[in-house]
């Protein structure tokens, strides 16, 4: 119903009710009666502000409560429905937030923040360029804004100029800093994303976010073994991050120390709830590490399948499996799931054809090897792809990524992407204890999937050696 367009941070913490430290606490001088005196001086705290206490010392029920005294009230300003609309959302309440926000619109219907907020697009876009101008921030955040709203109508050249910015302007928010540098992953411009995650790590480096950003884009600029050493300290700092324990993984993997990223990736596997894509890497880990055991593999690569959408990786590395246990037709079959997911994967066409020869069938080899040759020459690395998409959704909060999955050895179920995990129980899971999902990860619209009868618990094997 509602969708938070990474407007969070525009309006920083600093705007919610902290109490002035030069007002001093009743009762630190003059006595008894002096303080009762000064206490009956201040004035009650706005709604508003009791509203942000009451969600920072996380007693929801209360700032429900309040929200209803809160919009009672005549002649509401405009910073003060923003800024609790957005507090609300942060905390999960969406429907008090929509409440609010659509106060908010009713009473300034020019404001194109909340018809951000409340998911209209164009019409915030038009009216952001009519809204009268405001201080030097408030211009910074209205050209964020834009850059935001133009980048979810496709509008890329424009949203890169006022993302740039706005960055340029305040580069110490974080989440101008996620937007832009996510931007210009997504252009495959990694350079430019590099040098944003770098200034933005420099000046902010207790953002687990902007690390795992860094990491990202170090990784996809060619940057392996300074991306494995960003997870690491990260990792340091926050041992449960498994979305940094995949890239470790993946960078270990990539540069060929396959060990190394079987243990990384078993580690986050005796999580509760793992991120899907860790079976996936340590299924692929074993098998080139020559593993025979194939139940641990193919049990992980189902766990993967299911959370993963369409992983024709998946099932290609089941094929192997199958292949090796000298079962060339269970191999055969898992080959046509993946071209049949990916009609463009030209791996699997490869592998396929030489299946077919084996098993006598040469008119389908000749086809499969054909397809082959045509696609050879585009042919991409899909792990990294895969891995690029995984982080882009994490980061951008583009729904949930592949993983935010609740797989786990111990359980019959695999949900993804779209059980409705609030953004509080996806950071316990997995993001930073302690920390929550911002404006640009907000997860949700998630779909739940059924785990087969052939993924079953099992103690899990680490590699040594």
């Amino acid at each position: 119903m509602l969708l938070l367009a990474g407007f969070s941070l525009t309006f920083g913490a600093q705007a919610w009710g902290r109490q002035d430290p030069s007002v001093a606490p009743p009762g630190l001088a003059g006595g008894e009666g002096a303080s009762n005196r000064r206490a009956a001086e201040i004035p009650e705290r706005p709604l508003s502000d009791q509203i942000a206490d009451a969600l920072a010392n996380g007693n929801l029920k209360a700032a429900q409560k309040l929200v209803h005294k809160f919009l009672d009230q005549p002649g509401l300003p405009v910073d003060a429905l923003l800024h609790t609309g957005v507090g609300l959302a942060q905390y999960d309440l969406y429907p008090e937030a929509a409440d609010v926000f659509g106060r908010c619109v009713k009473d300034y219907p020019s404001l194109a923040l909340a018809e951000l907020a409340l998911g209209k697009y164009s019409e915030a876009l038009a009216t952001l360029a009519q809204a009268p101008r405001t201080s030097s921030p408030g211009e910074v955040a209205r050209t964020y804004l834009r850059g935001k709203i133009e980048a979810d109508l496709g509008h890329n050249a424009e949203a890169e100029r006022d993302l740039s910015a706005a960055f340029a302007a305040a580069p110490g928010e974080e989440n101008y800093a996620l937007d832009l540098g996510i931007h210009y992953i997504r252009a495959y411009n990694y350079q430019q994303a590099l040098a944003v995650f770098q200034q933005a790590t420099s000046s902010k480096k207790d953002s687990p976010f902007l690390q795992l950003g860094l990491g990202l884009a170090q990784f996809l600029a060619g940057q392996s073994a300074e991306s494995i050493e960003t997870c690491r300290t990260l990792l340091a700092l926050q041992p449960d991050f498994s979305t940094a324990r995949v890239m470790m993984a993946f960078g270990l993997y990539m540069r060929g120390k396959i060990d190394e990223a079987a243990k990384i990736a078993g580690q986050g596997l005796h999580d509760p709830h793992p991120f899907a894509y860790l079976y996936y890497l340590h299924a692929v880990s074993l098998l080139k590490l020559q593993s025979k055991d194939y139940a641990l593999i193919l049990n992980d690569l189902t766990l993967a399948a299911q959370a993963i959408p369409n992983c024709s990786l998946c099932y290609l590395a089941r094929s192997k499996v199958h292949e090796r246990k000298g079962d060339t037709e269970e191999a055969t079959t898992h080959l046509e799931k993946a071209v049949g997911m990916d009609p463009t994967f030209a791996e699997a066409w490869y592998r396929l054809a030489s299946l077919y020869d084996q098993t006598g069938q040469h008119g389908a080899a000749q086809q499969a090897r054909q397809r082959f040759e045509e696609l050879k020459e585009s042919k991409t690395d899909r792990e990294t792809e895969m891995l690029r998409n995984v982080f882009l959704k994490a980061l951008g909060g583009e729904g949930s990524p592949y993983g935010t999955s609740l797989c786990s050895r111990g359980s019959s179920s695999c949900a993804t992407a779209g059980t409705p995990l609030t953004e509080k129980t996806a950071a316990l899971r997995h993001f930073p204890e302690g920390s929550r999902l911002t404006g640009t990860s907000v997860v949700r619209d998630s779909v739940s999937h059924r785990a087969s009868d052939k993924a079953k618990p099992r103690h899990l094997a680490m590699p040594t050696g």
